[in-house]
């Protein structure tokens, strides 16, 4: 049942430490695409490892305005900015994109350069 599952990884999201805002848009996409539930947790769990505790990780659905899209972005925000923070995102990505090829739905993980909240 994927509604328990979701409520699994949800749980599980937030032993890492990731914070979810609003969790009934992840849980409806979550539930829409289904496909992504465990790539979502690996990466959160890659993403809390790399990062660290002083790190806030941020799971959001992210819609655009232009066009009829949206997908989850995981939003890696700091007090203080590493100067790297780019490259260190963009080495995570590299070792989850290939989980990405055949899924139904999306996963961004990125920065907005905020403080954590």
């Amino acid at each position: 049942m994927p509604t328990r599952h979701v409520e699994d990884t949800l749980f599980g999201l937030a032993s890492t430490r990731v914070t979810i805002p609003r969790p009934a848009e992840v849980r409806e996409y979550l539930v829409q695409y289904p496909d992504m539930i465990a790539l979502v947790l690996q990466v959160a769990v890659s993403a809390s490892r790399r990062f660290g505790p002083a790190t806030e990780l941020s799971l959001e659905l992210y819609r655009d305005p232009e066009i009829d899209d949206e997908y989850l972005t995981l939003y890696v925000r700091q007090a203080s900015y590493d100067e790297d923070i780019l490259d260190q995102i963009e080495e995570l990505s590299v070792q989850y994109e290939r989980g990405l090829h055949g899924k139904s739905g999306w996963l961004l993980v990125t920065t907005d350069f905020c403080p954590p909240r």
